[in-house]
């Protein structure tokens, strides 16, 4: 019996260091060092907002730039035609250059002319039999904002106006515009109305399309019945304006959306706006004259900014068998489009399954860095080696 109690005695001596080594060692982990949320260094840009009504601002694939006023919805006058022209042409879309099928104007459409004439809206002249392709339509629509045209179109796509309404508020809805109801193509009726900030939205979306983006940007048309028209956007061409589509009503006062543009490196960064409810007479100028002043304050404030350079500190690399944690790395610098002010997102995902030694160098996990509409994904990388448990560690270990 002694002999097996001793025999006993050696098994265990012997299994609890093979059961030491064969235990499985426990991962490396990363701790980010320092706030994961930071700003662009420098003073924050001077936006000069309008100081009535509403604004807002943002720079496509960059961000949104703010926004003044209370964003409640308003009448926007013609600038739902933005939304009809988007429909229009995600319905039937145009590339560069092509002029689409052909509209025939009908009786219906010429008495709806006449109608919206007579009780002193903006019309586009046309008369019965009279084609217009559908890129002339939207010029008509656009540039002299032609309410006869919104109807005529509305009803090309959809059959009734009320249909295509009703689908402008679907796409107002998919959109994210939750502040926005069309009752009308035209926004002859008030109650057509929406924010600046939700406006913003769609002019992003629809100056994404390059035919609407060249149709905007006319400053005149030449047309079949109607001749030569022209914009009403008179910023558009003579200056910091590459398109936009104005409104103004008694209801709405004066409303413009507009776009800007801005290269930075090789890259050509749209700038959108809303300036809506504008009473100081004239009250379309004082529109204008907002959204070119917007326009400007955005294009000085936007430039190339580094927000992480590839000998910052990210994060520690540590281990339970060393009381010596290396330091994480960027692996490369990273700039993006912003403005001073612009909150910076980070945030650290650690590799799987990493080995317990790590060579100088190494790919241990990623960075996500998030400022804005931007995201960048960089590798984290290590600065010094790090060893693996000894044997003494692993045998020793609780």
């Amino acid at each position: 019996m002694r002999s097996i109690k001793w025999i006993i005695i050696a098994l265990v001596i012997i299994a609890i260091p093979v059961v030491q080594f064969v235990r499985p060692v426990p991962h490396l982990s990363l701790q980010v060092s320092g706030a994961t949320v930071n700003t662009v260094p420098g003073a924050k840009p001077k936006i000069d907002w309008p100081s009535e009504g509403q604004a807002a601002l943002a720079a496509i694939g960059v961000g949104d730039m703010g926004h003044s006023g209370a964003q409640t919805p308003t009448p926007i006058a013609s600038v739902t035609k933005v939304m009809t022209a988007y429909l229009v042409l995600k319905k039937h879309p145009l590339g560069i250059g092509q002029d689409g099928p052909s509209i025939t104007v009908t009786n219906e459409d010429y008495q709806t002319y006449v109608s919206d004439k007579a009780k002193g809206e903006s019309v586009l002249q046309v008369k019965p039999g009279e084609k217009l392709t559908e890129r002339q339509a939207l010029e008509g629509l656009m540039l002299p904002s032609g309410n006869n045209v919104a109807t005529m179109l509305a009803k090309w796509c959809d059959g009734t106006e009320s249909a295509f309404v009703n689908e402008m508020n679907k796409t107002a809805k998919s959109m994210g515009m939750t502040n926005t109801h069309y009752v009308d193509a035209s926004g002859f009726n008030p109650g057509s109305s929406s924010t600046a900030v939700d406006q913003v939205k769609l002019f992003s979306a629809a100056m994404q399309l390059p035919t609407f983006k060249a149709v905007v940007a006319e400053p005149q048309a030449t047309l079949p019945v109607a001749g030569t028209v022209y914009n009403v956007d008179s910023e558009v061409g003579h200056g910091v304006i590459i398109g936009g589509k104005t409104g103004s009503t008694s209801q709405a006062g004066g409303c413009f959306v507009f776009a800007s543009q801005k290269t930075i490196g090789a890259k050509d960064v749209v700038i959108v706006g809303a300036v809506l409810g504008q009473t100081k007479t004239p009250e379309l100028q004082t529109a204008l004259d907002a959204g070119v002043t917007l326009s400007k304050n955005a294009q000085a404030a936007l430039r190339h900014v580094q927000v992480v350079s590839a000998d910052t500190p990210i994060a520690t690399l540590s281990a339970p068998w060393t009381s010596s944690d290396e330091t994480v790395r960027a692996g490369e610098n990273v700039s993006v489009i912003g403005w001073p002010g612009m909150p910076i997102h980070e945030s650290v995902q650690q590799a799987a399954n990493l080995p317990t030694h790590v060579d100088a160098g190494a790919t241990i996990g990623t960075l996500t860095i998030t400022v804005g509409d931007q995201t960048k994904k960089i590798p984290l990388k290590t600065t010094k080696a790090m060893d693996g448990p000894s044997y003494a560690w692993r045998l020793k270990r609780l």
